[in-house]
């Protein structure tokens, strides 16, 4: 009985660590999350460029710039395409 229990808790953990330890990637890319952003700040005045983009706590987070109308932020994009402002300035 008690290496029956053994078992099915070492089983659950490493299903925990797996299912815990998939990468964003494995979701979405790169340039999904960049036209995400893209599109998210489009404007009548200007258009968004990216400038950077890094990986951190699983969800990328993307660095833009609207020269034209000026504003820039920093969005994090999560496995589901959720966008939420890190950062945002308006001159």
């Amino acid at each position: 009985m008690k290496k029956v229990f053994i078992g099915s808790l070492l089983i659950m953990i490493i299903a925990f660590l797996v299912m815990g330890c998939s990468d964003i990637s494995d979701y979405i890319t790169e340039d999904q999350a960049k036209a995400l952003v893209l599109e998210h700040h489009q404007r009548p005045i200007g258009t968004p460029e990216i400038i950077s983009v890094e990986i951190k706590r699983n969800a990328y987070y993307v660095e833009w710039e609207n020269k034209e109308n000026k504003e820039w932020g920093i969005d994090k994009v999560t496995k589901d395409g959720d966008i939420e402002m890190v950062e945002a300035t308006i001159e």
